[in-house]
């Protein structure tokens, strides 16, 4: 019986544990309906989990600077990948599309960086914030395209793309 009563709890603990995993990596906060384009200067990147971050300075037409904390690949997604270490640099010229959250959900997120990361304008400094996005399309500085999320919305890969998640494919 005890045997048993321990077999059911460590069961649960996996369902709750893979729900949770499954709600933080779906897109339900974030309005997929629309993609969101920028365009600017990566002030930083980071390679860590759960996801890596993205840092990016979009420059309005009227001057003002919109930062912008995008969502990308765990380090073991980049690493799978080729992702080298050092291919997003501060001052890289990047562009980004993905989604952005939905109104009334978290829009802002604040990273704080590792003593090594902290190549910014002030040592002092530990911490960006930044609007939200989870980004889908990077364009690297050479121009070349990195799918940078999957979860299914591919607003920003046009409608030649074609993956498992597409209308008629079956893995």
């Amino acid at each position: 019986m005890k045997r048993m009563m321990m077999t059911a709890t460590g069961t649960l603990v996996m369902l709750v544990a893979a729900g949770s995993l499954l709600a933080h990596h779906a897109l339900g906060g974030y309005d997929t309906t629309t993609a969101v384009r920028v365009r600017g200067t990566v002030v930083v990147f980071q390679r860590v989990n759960p996801h890596s971050h993205l840092v990016v300075d979009e420059k309005a037409k009227d001057g003002k600077i919109h930062r912008w904390v995008v969502d990308g690949p765990n380090a073991l997604q980049l690493t799978r990948r080729n992702f080298a270490k050092d291919a997003l640099k501060a001052g890289d010229t990047v562009e980004v599309c993905g989604y952005v959250p939905r109104s009334g959900t978290e829009s802002q997120r604040t990273i704080f960086m590792e003593p090594p990361d902290l190549h910014l304008k002030s040592p002092a400094q530990v911490s960006i914030s930044g609007q939200i996005m989870d980004g889908e399309v990077l364009v690297m500085p050479d121009g070349q395209k990195q799918v940078w999320s999957d979860y299914g919305h591919h607003k920003c890969l046009g409608p030649d793309y074609v993956d498992i998640h597409s209308p008629g494919v079956h893995p």
